[in-house]
C-alpha cells in the first residue's frame, strides 16, 4: 500500500534525513493534502488514460490528463523535479563517475 497518512510520511522523511522545516518546504503541497485525507490504494491502473486517448484520436495522453505533465517532465502544480542537493547526489549515486580502463 502506498502512504496514505501525513504522521507516516512525516516519519518517512524524517528516516531520508529531512528536518520539519526541509520536508515542509520541499513536500509542503504533499503534506497538506493529506490533511484531507487520502484513500488507502495500492496502485492498480487499467489505463484508462491511454484507452481515452485511443477513443478521441488524440495523439498523446497529456491531452484526455487533468493535471499533465509537461513534454519536458515537468510538473507545473508542483514545479516538480525539484533540485537536489549535493549530499543527496552523492547518497544516490548520480555523480558516480566511471573508471576509466586504460587501452593497452
Amino acid at each position: 500500500m502506498r502512504i496514505h497518512r501525513r504522521d507516516i510520511q512525516e516519519r518517512v522523511f524524517a528516516v531520508m534525513g529531512l528536518d520539519k522545516a526541509e520536508a515542509e518546504e520541499k513536500f509542503g503541497f504533499l503534506l497538506e493534502a493529506f490533511m484531507f485525507g487520502a484513500p488507502p490504494h495500492g496502485g492498480i491502473a487499467f489505463g484508462w488514460d491511454r484507452t481515452t486517448a485511443l477513443l478521441a484520436g488524440m495523439d498523446s495522453i497529456r491531452e484526455v490528463i487533468a493535471f499533465p505533465k509537461t513534454g519536458g517532465g515537468v510538473d507545473p502544480l508542483t514545479d516538480a523535479p525539484a533540485p537536489i542537493t549535493a549530499q543527496q547526489r552523492k547518497e544516490s549515486g548520480i555523480d558516480a563517475q566511471p573508471k576509466r580502463v586504460q587501452q593497452a
